[in-house]
């Protein structure tokens, strides 16, 4: 028998504050603004990323916080068919959150 005085904690959160705005479908020529959210759990968070279908296109390190919201803007052109918009969130500890959103460019 043994006795633990430290609870577990668990990764990060991440999250697209405006998903409600972000169109499924866009043109080629759209920017748009994607604001996340990366708050920890337990540990502070201390870096986000954006990638489009497994390419990273925004990191961004920064002094350990609770909670952080960033604003990226990101255009489109070149691209078509369904884009794969990866966010993530790693703090302290190394432990990594992600979300995904699918975008269709016509």
């Amino acid at each position: 028998m043994f006795s633990c005085s430290k609870e577990i904690k668990d990764g990060p959160y991440i999250y697209f504050n405006n998903i409600t705005s972000i169109p499924d479908t866009i043109s080629a020529k759209t920017i748009v603004p994607f604001e996340i959210t990366a708050i920890g759990n337990g540990y502070k968070v201390n870096r986000a990323q954006l990638f489009i279908n497994q390419t990273e296109f925004f990191d961004t390190s920064f002094s350990a916080k609770d909670s952080i919201t960033i604003h990226w803007e990101m255009d489109f052109s070149g691209r078509t068919r369904t884009q794969n918009i990866t966010i993530r969130a790693t703090d302290e500890n190394e432990m990594i959150a992600s979300q995904t959103l699918k975008l269709f460019v016509k």
